[in-house]
């Protein structure tokens, strides 16, 4: 307290007892280091995640991110076992139809092709086992295949055509011109439930092979073959027919009998690769050099 009468005595100042108001000041302090440290510890979650989500979005690739990315090579699986599709020549060089368009595909698109051998057998485990892009071997779009796979459109039909002994001339089949007529077939095809379906008054006669269907037109025991138009071609320009017969008639290209076409596979729901895929081979036919690769390998057209 102060003391003001007596002008020698020393001014003095009242002092805070620690002891006395220490119920006061400690909770504040305490109350104070609370609110310090929650701070911190917020401040820095949120610079945590921030930091991890500024990460996250450098590191996970989205499918806008993957669309927008340029393409550098195309990974493909093909067999060595079709020729003249896909097969070693006599160098030991990969070969064939699909080799050539693989090329030429990549070319259209500006990237490298990768190509790789496996097994017909294997080739859709090899293909979803590793990270192969698309399988150019000759595949047919079928039921049993859209289930595992995706198309491009097909690049190649497979029509059935009629061909006849040059030596006997036979007219241009039709149902009816083809009534009391020998048509050989191979048996359990669909060539032959084709034959069943159009042409009933047909007499049919079945092989268990090509060979021995191609052997009984050459010595002249049927009057038509009808089969699948590319083995007839390979057979017609081939040593073994020794030029003895011909193709007659047009193709026949029913979907049902004779499926679809060849496509190259790709996984399911890369529309992506389909688009950039189909582009290349519709500029390929429009160029000319689709039709140059196919009578590179099929010299007697098929169509």
């Amino acid at each position: 307290m102060l003391k003001i009468n007596n002008p020698n005595h020393k001014r003095t100042l009242p002092r805070l007892s620690s002891k006395r108001y220490c119920h006061i000041w400690k909770p504040a302090i305490k109350q104070l280091i609370r609110l310090v440290s929650y701070t911190a510890i917020t401040l820095g979650t949120i610079a945590t995640v921030s930091l991890t989500m500024a990460v996250a979005q450098q590191s996970v690739t989205t499918p806008e991110d993957e669309a927008l990315r340029e393409r550098t090579v195309l990974r493909l699986l093909t067999s060595a076992d079709y020729p003249p599709f896909n097969y070693y020549d006599e160098e030991g060089n990969l070969a064939g139809f699909h080799i050539d368009l693989a090329n030429a595909i990549c070319r259209e698109m500006a990237v490298r092709c990768d190509i790789r051998v496996n097994q017909w057998d294997n080739l859709l485990t090899a293909f979803n086992s590793s990270d192969y892009d698309a399988i150019i071997a000759g595949h047919a779009i079928n039921a049993k295949n859209l289930r595992k796979l995706d198309f491009t459109n097909p690049y190649m039909r497979m029509p059935a055509r009629f061909a006849i002994l040059k030596r006997r001339p036979q007219p241009e089949p039709t149902p009816k011109r083809l009534e009391g007529k020998t048509v050989g077939v191979i048996k359990a095809t669909s060539h032959k439930a084709y034959l069943q379906r159009y042409f009933k008054g047909a007499k049919l006669v079945t092989f268990n092979t090509q060979r021995d269907a191609t052997s009984a037109l050459q010595r002249g025991k049927i009057d038509y073959l009808f089969g699948d138009a590319i083995q007839i071609m390979f057979w017609l320009n081939g040593s073994l027919s020794q030029q003895c017969c011909q193709f007659r008639g047009d193709s026949y290209w029913d979907a049902n009998y004779f499926g679809e076409g060849l496509a190259i596979a790709i996984s399911k729901g890369d529309m992506r690769l389909r688009i950039e895929l189909n582009d290349a081979i519709r500029e390929l036919r429009r160029t000319g050099q689709f039709e140059e690769l196919m009578l590179r390998y099929f010299p007697l057209k098929i169509y």
